[in-house]
Parts: C-alpha cells; sequence; structure tokens
C-alpha cells in the first residue's frame, strides 16, 4: 500500500480505515454517526476549496496580459476548471442515484429518502449494502469512476508545462491506490471497485465520494497556484495583501508564494 506524503491525505486515510473497521465488528450505530461526521467535514473541505478556486482565474488571466508569451497560461484556466468540474459533477450523480435507489426510488433525492431518528434526518438508505455492491461493482460504475479520475489526472498533467510535470506529479491529490487491493486475502476483492465498495453499507461510501471530489477540488487549486507562480513574474507591486485559502497537501514553498503574487 502506497502511504501519502501528505498529512491531510495520511489523516483522512487512517480515519476512515478505523471507521470501516469499527462497522466490520458490528460496533453500534454510532459508527454510522462517525461517517456522517467525517462526510460533513470533507463536504466543508470542498467548499472552502471552491470559494478559493473561484477567486484565482480573473487573476490570473490579468496578470497574463504583461507579455504575449504569459498568455498560453490563462488559456489553460477554464479547461482546467472543467476538469474538476465534470469529476465533480459525476461523482454527484452516482451519489445521488445510490441514495434515490436505497430511498423511495422516484428518480430525485428528496424528503422521501430521509427518515426522521430522534429529531435528526437520516438517509433512508444508510446500511444498504445492495444497492453499492450492484451499481459500482456488478453494473460497472466503480471501475467507470477509477478510469475518470485517472484520466482526470492525465488532463492535469498534460496541462503543465513539461519539466514541471514532474513536480506537480508529486504533489497531485488526484491519484488512485492501485496496489492494496491487489494484496488482499479475499479473492472476490479482485478488483480496486470491489475492494472498495462490495458490501459497504451507503453511509460509509459517501465519505468516499467526498474525498474523491476534495481530491479533484485539491489538484485544480494546486493547478491553480502552478498558473500563478508562472504568470506572477518578479515585478509585483506588493501593494495590498488578501487571504487565499490552500490545500494543506502543497508544501509550504508553493502556498507562500503564491500568497504573496495574490497579493
Amino acid at each position: 500500500m502506497a502511504i501519502p506524503k501528505e498529512p491531510r491525505q495520511l489523516m483522512i486515510n487512517i480515519m476512515y480505515l478505523v471507521l470501516t473497521a469499527l462497522l466490520a465488528l458490528n460496533v453500534s450505530a454510532e459508527i454510522f454517526n462517525a461517517f456522517k461526521v467525517v462526510d460533513n467535514g470533507l463536504m466543508a473541505s470542498n467548499k472552502s476549496l471552491d470559494d478559493s478556486n473561484s477567486s484565482l482565474p480573473d487573476v490570473i488571466k490579468e496578470r497574463s496580459k504583461k507579455r504575449k508569451e504569459l498568455e498560453v497560461y490563462a488559456e489553460r484556466v477554464d479547461p482546467a476548471r472543467q476538469i474538476s468540474k465534470e469529476l465533480s459533477d459525476y461523482i454527484d450523480q452516482l451519489v445521488t442515484f445510490m441514495i434515490d435507489q436505497s430511498g423511495d426510488k422516484n428518480g430525485a433525492v428528496d424528503a422521501g429518502d430521509y427518515v426522521d431518528v430522534q429529531g435528526v434526518e437520516e438517509l433512508r438508505g444508510k446500511k444498504d449494502k445492495d444497492v453499492t455492491t450492484r451499481l459500482l461493482v456488478d453494473d460497472g460504475k466503480g471501475a467507470e469512476l477509477k478510469g475518470k479520475i485517472l484520466e482526470a489526472r492525465a488532463k492535469y498533467l498534460e496541462l503543465v508545462d513539461e519539466a514541471d510535470r514532474p513536480r506537480f506529479e508529486a504533489e497531485m491529490s488526484l491519484v488512485i491506490d492501485d496496489e492494496t487491493w491487489r494484496h488482499g486475502r479475499k479473492k472476490k476483492n479482485a478488483s480496486w471497485e470491489s475492494f472498495n465498495f462490495r458490501q459497504m453499507p451507503l453511509a460509509a461510501t459517501l465519505p468516499i465520494f467526498s474525498k474523491f471530489k476534495n481530491d479533484a477540488k485539491s489538484t485544480e487549486a494546486a493547478f491553480l497556484n502552478y498558473l500563478m507562480g508562472k504568470v506572477g513574474g518578479e515585478d509585483v507591486v506588493f501593494d495590498k495583501y488578501t487571504v487565499v485559502s490552500a490545500p494543506k497537501n502543497l508544501t509550504s514553498s508553493r502556498v507562500k508564494p503564491m500568497i504573496r503574487r495574490f497579493s
């Protein structure tokens, strides 16, 4: 198993492994609440990344006007944002379908997909293992998701200057662990999607999908900061300062210069 270097990624992986182990032991329903807490935290992180990423494109495009040779970097902004959006939208579609199929099956996520549990709204099908196994393993949507993640990763690398690709690739959050499942003891886990989704309750898979969205948005943020570095130049006038949120998996050497250039 590849051990992630970034503290954020390592923390998420360890947290999910612990929760999954407890779930396998049939520990009380609080485990499902723990998954919900993790998912809510990831969704909040995703919103922060969206806010940060939306503030950079205009700055990059404006700075690229300084010199003709910088315009090529401004042209990469919209394609990069589209990569992240398409992957996030695809993941949202999968989640919406599973929630509906484990609920009232009316084709939309609505009140019929939730139940009131002591005043708290809970997913009706949070323990449903059939929908995840059927859709993601048997029907091939998990393999399709894996392919889209790898495709998005490749597209981002194509937008990076060839000389910068090794460094950028090492910092990308958008990655597939394609080794761990190969060493599993169970023969039924004969694929990445089977290892991650077979007989997994719906509530336990939702943080996985939120994490993949987080990876996409973090990679988008890394790429936008990369473009900022390309168009920033050395003739920046530090006349004001604005805080820019950036994912923790970026090294400090990359984050700090980007904050100064944005100022």
